[in-house]
């Protein structure tokens, strides 16, 4: 009876867990993301790689500058 009683001790540990609460990132994920796209306002986490989907995404369009994109 020994697995009986392991399976409904896991069981009562795992019920527990989930019901704790799980850790949200959002604000962490939010923070990561400084720089978002003016022309369809993806969020990027930073100047090289807003370049590269800028290039990619908007080639028509003038590449804003750094300085230009900075939170205020």
């Amino acid at each position: 009876m020994a697995r009986g009683l392991q399976k409904l001790e896991s069981q009562q540990k795992n019920a527990a867990k989930a019901n704790a609460g799980g850790k949200s990132n959002l604000k962490t994920r939010a923070a990561a993301f400084k720089i978002s796209c003016p022309s369809c306002k993806l969020p990027l986490s930073d100047y090289t790689n807003f370049k590269a989907h800028f290039e990619s995404k908007h080639p028509k369009l003038p590449l804003p500058t750094e300085e230009s994109l900075a939170p205020k």
